[in-house]
């Protein structure tokens, strides 16, 4: 684990990749409409920010990243925290609409 978190490659991929996987996963619940809305609601609840942690050190390390990588890095992070505030921003936003 301690050769893991010194590699920041390593750790940039390993966050994008479990970025990718819980937002497929919010997506997913959405779509499928197999869960209920508290269901929804509460899964919503534990992964959000389970997201951005994960995001946040993704994006932190993406700056130890050397060479050519750097760059499509910071930038898939930043896409990713930008999605993530855009989609708070919006669950906040519309909370007084519903029922």
């Amino acid at each position: 684990m301690e050769k893991f978190f010194k590699n920041a490659l390593k750790v940039s991929i390993a966050s994008l990749v479990i970025s990718i996987t819980l937002y497929v996963v919010i997506i997913g619940l959405f779509l499928l409409s197999v869960v209920t809305a508290n269901i929804f609601g509460t899964v919503i609840r534990i992964i959000v920010p389970i997201l951005t942690l994960v995001t946040i050190l993704g994006f932190i390390y993406s700056f130890f990243i050397k060479g050519k990588q750097k760059i499509p890095f910071l930038t898939l992070h930043f896409v990713s925290l930008c999605a993530l505030s855009f989609g708070i921003y919006l669950a906040v936003s519309f909370q007084g609409f519903a029922p």
